[in-house]
């Protein structure tokens, strides 16, 4: 079943997790990857996630904002420290050095590119591609597995995947399984 939800909200996420869990825990899916920025979807997920479920949290890098700077709460950090969950905090895979010649002189890189046909679907789906990748890259998920990933437009989480992630090396693997939720702007009238 595909949740369509018209805003990206607390209320929102706390529904599409509900409904992220219930589908591992239905398909056998162990790894729910999820995007985390100030730790608030982290907080809420680590409180309300079934026991037989892993959670892998992927944080903005430190200095995505400003230099030296975290923006994820330590205490949510402490939480997940010594659990069976995982907090990957590393330069975003859209974002690397490309990122920065697009930033400092302009221009068009790969990277950019496919971030941006990716929003056309919305950008938490461009979200849960790229952190999916991140997880596969840095050992965290297996890219032999289903797994569950998570995307958002700013305000926690909107949008989720099930799928088989690919590194970031071998794009070619990569596959989808199914949609779980997705923001919907469509407004339908009576004809």
């Amino acid at each position: 079943m595909v949740i369509y939800f018209k805003k990206s909200d607390e209320e929102t996420t706390k529904t599409l997790l509900e409904h992220i869990f219930a589908s591992a825990l239905k398909r056998n899916i162990r790894d729910i990857v999820l995007p985390s920025t100030l730790g608030n979807v982290a907080k809420l997920a680590f409180e309300t996630v079934p026991s037989s479920l892993r959670l892998v949290i992927v944080t903005h890098s430190v200095g995505f904002k400003k230099p030296d700077h975290d923006e994820f709460d330590p205490q949510v950090r402490k939480m997940y420290y010594g659990s069976r969950h995982a907090i990957l905090t590393a330069t975003h895979l859209f974002r690397g050095l490309d990122g920065a010649f697009y930033k400092s002189s302009g221009g068009t890189y790969p990277p950019q590119i496919f971030a941006t046909a990716l929003r056309l679907f919305g950008q938490g789906t461009k979200v849960a591609i790229e952190i999916a990748m991140m997880a596969a890259d840095s050992g965290l998920v297996s890219v032999n597995d289903w797994i569950i990933s998570a995307g958002g437009t700013g305000h926690g989480i909107d949008t989720a995947y099930i799928l088989k992630t690919c590194h970031s090396s071998d794009l070619g693997t990569f596959k989808f399984g199914e949609l779980l939720g997705i923001p919907s702007t469509l407004e339908l009238t009576d004809s």
